[in-house]
């Protein structure tokens, strides 16, 4: 009796032990390709993920150009470019506001950047909050305010003296 009760306890923890093991599967190494896709569709970030950082952006380019720091601000700009292409990619429903953003926002301030001309850069820059603000409007969060002159920046290479 001693030998079946240890027989069927054996067969008892090797099955909990690999059932055990099933519920620990790795789906990025095992699962099937509907696994992986659906995972992986989980796992994108929201647009407020993005959206923080195009603040910091937001900032870092109003200062970069207050600073005359205009290559630093160009690549404040056209990281902001780059933030707005992925939440169209990513948040498909938000594609659309993102692409007026694009279209009306980042011009004017790449040529005010190029021209390396603070009170042109004023005036772009106020069209660029203006297409933020748009945009959170058309995407119920209205209530999120940009300043019109944000008071500091993010980045240490704009908070260091000269």
């Amino acid at each position: 009796m001693k030998i079946i009760a240890i027989a069927l306890l054996s067969v008892v923890m090797v099955t909990a032990n690999a059932e055990e093991k099933g519920s620990m599967h790795d789906w990025r190494h095992d699962g099937s390709s509907d696994d992986k896709l659906s995972n992986l569709v989980k796992l994108v970030p929201g647009t407020s993920h993005w959206m923080a950082e195009m603040g910091d952006r937001y900032q870092n380019l109003y200062w970069a150009a207050k600073q005359e720091k205009w290559d630093f601000a160009h690549y404040q700009l056209e990281e902001m470019e780059a933030l707005a292409r992925i939440v169209s990619r990513a948040r498909p429903n938000r594609a659309e506001t993102a692409s007026v953003f694009l279209d009306k926002a980042i011009e004017p301030v790449e040529h005010a950047l190029s021209d390396k001309d603070w009170g042109k850069f004023e005036k772009a820059f106020s069209v660029l909050r203006a297409e933020c603000m748009a945009c959170h409007a058309k995407n119920d969060h209205s209530f999120i305010i940009l300043p019109e002159e944000p008071v500091w920046a993010s980045s240490p290479v704009l908070n260091m003296s000269k």
